[in-house]
């Protein structure tokens, strides 16, 4: 996965030539959350800066992103604004060598007829009714009937995995 990874270093306000990266962090090690966040931040800086693309969250401010970790969610009001959106997330996630997921990249349309699509190197990104972001689902009437009942359920099975032990004549 890391062979043949370079990296470069600001320093002095200069760009230095790259470098092999000999030593690497594993998924789950402490420091990869510390070295890939402030990639991930400076990504999303770069893609919504200097616009009001996303959803009005208050009567001042714009929510343009959710982002935890690896997990990113854009927010835009018509399809134009999140092309966008989408091809400015490649190219800077591109220019520091990280690359979008096209199979795991998802399209949710909410409250809207609009079925034109979403491209990233011009592959179509998905379509879906519904996905799961952080553990919940969301779907594309903005309800949360799905969610509440998938919550229930996982609720359900977890208690009949506990009924050998809740009903034990031995405890």
């Amino acid at each position: 996965m890391y062979d043949g990874t370079t990296t470069r270093v600001i320093h002095a306000r200069e760009l230095k030539d790259p470098y092999d990266i000999k030593t690497r962090v594993r998924q789950g090690c402490l420091l990869s959350s510390f070295l890939f966040l402030p990639a991930v931040d400076y990504i999303m800086r770069r893609v919504t800066e200097g616009k009001q693309h996303g959803i009005q969250w208050t009567l001042t401010s714009q929510l343009e992103d959710l982002d935890f970790a690896g997990d990113v969610a854009l927010l835009s009001r018509n399809q134009q604004q999140m092309q966008e959106k989408t091809a400015t997330l490649n190219t800077t996630s591109k220019s520091l060598g990280y690359n979008i997921n096209k199979n795991k990249t998802k399209i949710l349309r909410l409250k809207t007829n609009n079925n034109r699509s979403v491209t990233v190197e011009n592959e179509d990104l998905e379509d879906v009714a519904s996905f799961a972001y952080l553990g919940s689902t969301i779907n594309k009437e903005g309800g949360v009937e799905e969610d509440v009942k998938k919550r229930i359920q996982k609720a359900r099975q977890a208690f009949l995995g506990l009924k050998k032990i809740s009903f034990s004549k031995i405890i």
